[in-house]
């Protein structure tokens, strides 16, 4: 078959006949001549929301959400007052620019107040320094972890790019949100107005030494109040935090985990640390942190074990390569084995299919992620098992964090290639499912899990899920223990609000 360089050659032969100057060959020059200009992340995500609406959760927000009240559908329990808060990306784009990464956006907070029967929904962006600069210059003035901006400013420091958007917390008085290499935010729980950066250190004897350091957004909170947490610096180095409910820093230490590819998240027992280490690492000198990371299938997963109370090593593990996210809980027997949950992904082309998104890119890496439940002896063996089914985004009760659970709630996914469809409560001691499918219509969310009882099973399952047809995002409410039986409750918005990471519910 002759090739596109073939014909053009061809047709340049002819050009020098007396064909050239053909009234016909002239407009056909004109189609083949140019040579077309590559479009530009914003233009080539343009092109696709076109055809595919469901790409509207990642399109750019440029304005807050002023407090609205919200439509319900069914009846809001009377037990349920609070606050759930949810928070991902939002500001995607400024100019002719557009993000090459999911990460990379400007956090937007959202709140969906409860309470004598209504709710209110209101979103802020936060007001990072980095927000607030590029706000004022109307252009984006720094570069992020993949993409590049001509004439950047200059990283003095990982908060001046902190778009803290990745997941919050409760603590103290504040709302802290969290991104993965800098410093907490604090923020208004009513206003959701930013104030500043935490320092981590401020007002104990670490002093400034912490001011800055990272702060995974995935902070682990002990039934007693404890905050626990990890950062992980580019030298491979790890941080350990052991924090008051309040905020004031008890611990810090420093362990060397040898590992320097991406870290999102970790999990704490009773009496110990579990830092788990992907077998992922950066290749690529040029590329950005995100395009870089590159799957080693030859590489274990590693299981660094770390004692609570003096955050020093205790002794590692090795297991079967993979790459997870998320990780549900951990907890361990008197005999010193150790169990946990993990999503765990066969490689790492999930983190790459949140590039391909802001092109948008969709269904071009397909693997999903599974719940595996893993056994560390003490003897340094491991064994390991396989549920069915899609898994992410796992949560339990918060009052066994680091203890015995045997229930794990999920996102999961059916029929969508392009996010979560369906949420499932697994008992992972009987293996028993029960599970909702929202439909082919909707992009589903986190769900986090609110009750006033210290009782696994009881209370709700609450998130939000974007119907694509509608352009609204809607608000769910189930029973924990039934969730087949659909949400007792809905609350609509008269709008879609950006799809985000995490998010909790804040009892009042």
């Amino acid at each position: 078959m002759m090739n596109r360089r073939h014909f053009i050659k061809n047709l340049s032969m002819v050009a020098g006949s007396s064909l050239a100057m053909a009234p016909g060959m002239q407009a056909l020059a004109k189609i083949i001549d140019p040579v077309p200009m590559p479009l530009s992340t914003k233009a080539q995500f343009a092109r696709a929301l076109q055809d595919n609406p469901a790409l509207i959760g990642f399109a750019n927000v440029t304005e807050n959400f002023a407090l609205k009240a919200l439509t319900i559908e069914g009846k809001m329990p009377g037990d349920l007052k609070g606050t759930l808060y949810r928070i991902g990306p939002a500001g995607h784009e400024r100019g002719n620019l557009r993000y090459r990464h999911l990460f990379e956006g400007d956090g937007m907070l959202h709140s969906f107040n409860f309470g004598n029967g209504k709710l209110f929904h209101q979103g802020k962006f936060i007001n990072t320094p980095k927000f607030a600069r590029e706000q004022q210059a109307g252009k984006f003035l720094y570069s992020g972890p993949d993409t590049k901006i001509a004439g950047a400013l200059a990283v003095h420091h990982a908060d001046s790019i902190n778009s803290s958007n990745t997941n919050v917390i409760s603590v103290g008085d504040k709302l802290w949100t969290l991104w993965e290499a800098g410093s907490p935010m604090q923020v208004n729980p009513q206003t959701l107005n930013s104030s500043d950066w935490v320092n981590l250190g401020q007002n104990s004897p670490f002093g400034q030494s912490l001011k800055g350091m990272p702060f995974s957004a995935h902070p682990k909170i002990d039934p007693g109040g404890d905050i626990f947490n990890f950062g992980l610096n580019g030298n491979g180095q790890a941080v350990l935090y052991h924090l008051s409910a309040n905020g004031q820093m008890k611990n810090a230490a420093v362990v060397d985990a040898g590992y320097r590819g991406m870290l999102h998240d970790f999990l704490i027992t009773h009496k110990h640390i579990l830092l788990i280490l992907p077998s992922l690492s950066p290749n690529g000198a040029g590329k950005g942190f995100f395009e870089r990371t590159r799957f080693e299938k030859e590489q274990p997963m590693r299981v660094l074990v770390i004692d609570k109370a003096h955050l020093t090593l205790k002794k590692s593990y090795q297991l079967p390569p993979g790459f997870a996210f998320h990780f549900g809980n951990a907890w361990e027997e008197r005999d010193g084995s150790i169990h946990f949950d993990a999503s765990l992904y066969p490689d790492v082309g999930s983190l790459h299919n949140l590039s391909a998104l802001m092109q948008g890119e969709t269904g071009k890496h397909t693997n999903r992620s599974q719940t595996v439940l893993y056994t560390l002896k003490p003897n340094g063996g491991f064994t390991e098992q396989y549920i069915d089914g899609d898994s992410e985004f796992p949560r339990i009760y918060d009052h066994l964090v680091g203890h015995r659970n045997r229930l794990l709630y999920t996102t999961g996914n059916k029929n969508n290639t392009l996010w979560a469809d369906s949420i499932r409560r697994l008992n992972t001691d009987t293996g028993a499912v029960d599970e909702y499918y929202y439909g082919e219509d909707y992009l589903v969310e986190e769900h986090v899990i609110t009750t006033n009882k210290a009782r696994e099973g009881s209370g709700y399952l609450l998130g939000t899920a974007l119907h694509v047809p509608s352009k609204r995002t809607c608000l769910n409410l189930f029973q924990a223990d039934n969730l087949s039986q659909g949400p007792i409750m809905r609350a609509w918005l008269p709008y879609h609000i950006p799809l985000g990471f995490h998010g909790s519910f804040l009892r009042s």
